[in-house]
């Protein structure tokens, strides 16, 4: 937040104008891999007292029944889920890692003309800095800071097990043009 004090979103012409000399792309990621990520990251791999840790304890405070509250000290994924479905309802603010990428991506109002698929990201960028005639001085290199043994593709379908058929009706219906324009299935 503060950085969008310091730098506002540009306005929709001069993204037109600026993407003249430019080749618009857009990074899209399958709208529930990247809600687990953003839980995995925020909430569970939180920094002690940091603003998530903080977060996620009043998450708990207000979701988890009294006799469970001992483990774990984040918020299960369905507790998680709950306050940002409650979030939404509420039209209280969002966190741009938990909103859907086309609140503020703006792929309808302006010309992109590559979309990486972060499923394919490796490729993807390759083509892109080939595209760019970049590749004399881009030299991608792979780092994935994700923790825990397990990839987020790996625990997608265990997390969403635990959720209940409202919540990911819900979780769809929030998401939902984000799964159309970047033709990803829901189903978990």
């Amino acid at each position: 937040m503060l950085a969008r004090k310091k730098y506002p979103r540009l306005s929709v012409e001069k993204l037109r104008e600026a993407q003249r000399d430019s080749i618009p792309f857009l990074i899209a990621r399958n709208p529930y891999e990247r809600l687990l990520s953003a839980y995995r990251d925020k909430f569970m791999f939180a920094v002690p007292n940091s603003f998530h840790d903080k977060l996620g304890r009043k998450i708990i405070n207000k979701f988890r029944k009294n006799d469970e509250r001992t483990r774990p000290r984040y918020p299960t994924f369905s507790e998680f889920v709950s306050w940002l479905l409650e979030e939404i309802r509420l039209n209280n603010y969002i966190d741009m890692n938990l909103v859907p990428a086309t609140s503020f991506c703006t792929p309808c109002l302006i010309n992109i003309d590559i979309i990486v698929k972060f499923e394919s990201l490796n490729e993807d960028q390759l083509n892109l800095i080939e595209k760019a005639n970049l590749s004399s001085k881009i030299f991608p290199e792979w780092k994935n800071s994700g923790r825990g043994s397990k990839s987020t593709v790996e625990l997608l379908q265990s997390f969403y097990d635990q959720l209940t058929d409202d919540q990911k009706a819900r979780l769809y219906h929030y998401y939902k043009y984000d799964f159309e324009i970047f033709d990803y299935q829901f189903a978990v």
